[in-house]
């Protein structure tokens, strides 16, 4: 990989960090909630089957979409003109928890359980949702080609599995994926 290169995964990987702060802390946050408010309010969709399940609360959206931004703010402060907008970290993290809402939908018509897995929808769908929904505003990224995008979604990937894991063994999660 060439300077060029690593440079531009860099600074990628750094824009980004509002859209995995979001899709993060969700899990971390509703913990601390007696009872979490399912987005759904428990209502099924014409297929009889929950819209998005008990995992997608309101505390997690409001919880995601308040850490995202609130990072991306500081990330703005430390790294002067990476975002064209205070508004841009925002826009990361409500795509990235757009993203995982979509998710869940569609995993509630596939008949896949609440934590069950979707493979590559679970690890990157939040963060393509992310940049479509960020880059629809205010247009994509100098470093977005696609070998950087490829090496971004990787990482992204490796890295949703990793933290995983790890949530599981800290008794975050149920299940290691």
């Amino acid at each position: 990989m060439g300077g060029l290169q690593l440079e531009a995964l860099m600074g990628a990987l750094i824009y980004v960090i509002p859209a995995y702060v979001a899709n993060g802390a969700p899990v971390v946050l509703v913990r601390a909630v007696q009872r979490p408010r399912p987005i759904d309010l428990g209502r099924t969709f014409l297929d009889g089957r929950r819209v998005l399940g008990d995992g997608k609360t309101f505390e997690g959206l409001i919880g995601g979409l308040l850490s995202g931004t609130l990072t991306g703010v500081l990330v703005h402060l430390l790294v002067p003109g990476l975002y064209r907008s205070l508004f841009e970290p925002f826009s990361l993290s409500a795509g990235a928890m757009l993203g995982d809402v979509i998710g869940s939908f569609a995993k509630r018509r596939l008949g896949i359980s609440q934590g069950g897995p979707l493979p590559v929808v679970d690890q990157i769908g939040f963060l393509a949702v992310a940049l479509l929904l960020a880059w629809s505003l205010y247009g994509p990224k100098e470093w977005s080609d696609a070998a950087t995008l490829f090496l971004l979604f990787s990482i992204t990937a490796a890295l949703h599995l990793g933290t995983n894991a790890g949530a599981y063994v800290l008794g975050l999660k149920s299940r290691w994926y």
